[in-house]
């Protein structure tokens, strides 16, 4: 059924009226001229067919239509005034949630581990990771990328986080067993990469002019997997330095031959076209730019 409302400007009339003390101060806060006010009550009543205010006293009285009419007016307008204030916090909350996409491996070794200072300097910021073991992607709700490769993609802007080198390295028991670095006498453990720009095992030993390749090969559907069969003593992994670089800190893994390989690529950011940034994703943007500074600058 349609309902008998009464046009909004009149409602908020009455309203202010109400509410203010009087035409006068309706009329200021409206930013109307007081006959205006009086022609505004004068449709309201009509519109409903009664009285709402008793003119026969001074000053003017609501009638028991109008108080009725209040109650219902000033409900209905806390109900809208406390739903814009949901709508507005949502709003907020999600300005300060950022979407960051990026492979199992860079998620777990190197993004993770960056987040704990960044929470304590910004408590009020949530970071959601979305991981993958394929090329990250851009979903809707996406605020950052971090992919590696040239940088040179149509989706979106891209913006150099931090270059790359590879090196093999392996468990300190794996190293005690297999002695001076030989890769002739190790097993292998390799990633499948949907991405055909990451190094992989033949790839290095082409560019150490290296012959054979080890004396097994173990593969693994990502780099965690493979880089918890490195911790066990499985075998020997070609590791990016970013994610094996705390493992080698804490002793749990170790070099096993100090020969890096540079790859062509390199790790970005990347920024979705055609949507603005969040403030949130550009503070946490140049936290981990800073944190690669550091590295780089030896803090």
């Amino acid at each position: 059924m349609r309902r008998e409302i009464p046009p909004l400007r009149l409602l908020t009339t009455f309203e202010a009226v109400l509410r203010t003390g009087g035409v006068q101060n309706a009329a200021a806060e409206l930013n109307v001229t007081q006959p205006a006010v009086s022609q505004a009550l004068r449709n309201l009543e009509d519109h409903v067919g009664t009285k709402l205010l008793d003119r026969r006293v001074r000053p003017a009285a609501l009638t028991e239509a109008g108080r009725i009419l209040l109650q219902g007016v000033s409900s209905g307008f806390d109900q809208i005034g406390r739903a814009v204030d949901h709508i507005k916090a949502l709003e907020s909350a999600d300005q300060n949630i950022v979407t960051v996409a990026c492979t199992i491996c860079t998620g777990t070794y190197w993004l993770m581990p960056r987040l704990a200072e960044f929470y304590n300097q910004h408590p009020e910021i949530t970071v959601k990771v979305s991981t993958t073991n394929l090329i990250p992607q851009f979903a809707s709700e996406t605020d950052l990328l971090i992919r590696f490769g040239s940088g040179d993609w149509a989706d979106g802007e891209s913006e150099l986080l931090f270059r790359e080198r590879l090196i093999p390295v392996c468990s300190p028991g794996a190293m005690m067993r297999l002695g001076n670095g030989d890769l002739a006498k190790a097993t292998l453990l390799h990633v499948e990469a949907e991405d055909e720009c990451w190094p992989r095992w033949d790839q290095y030993f082409d560019a150490m002019g290296l012959s054979g390749s080890g004396q097994g090969n173990r593969t693994f559907s990502n780099y965690v997997q493979a880089t918890q069969a490195a911790i066990a003593g499985m075998g020997v992994m070609l590791g990016w330095v970013s994610n094996s670089s705390d493992l080698l800190r804490q002793g749990q893994l170790t070099v096993f031959r100090d020969q890096p390989l540079f790859p062509d690529g390199a790790f970005h950011l990347v920024r979705p076209k055609r949507k603005e940034a969040k403030a949130a994703a550009t503070t946490l943007a140049r936290h981990l730019h800073r944190c690669v500074a550091d590295v780089s600058s030896g803090k």
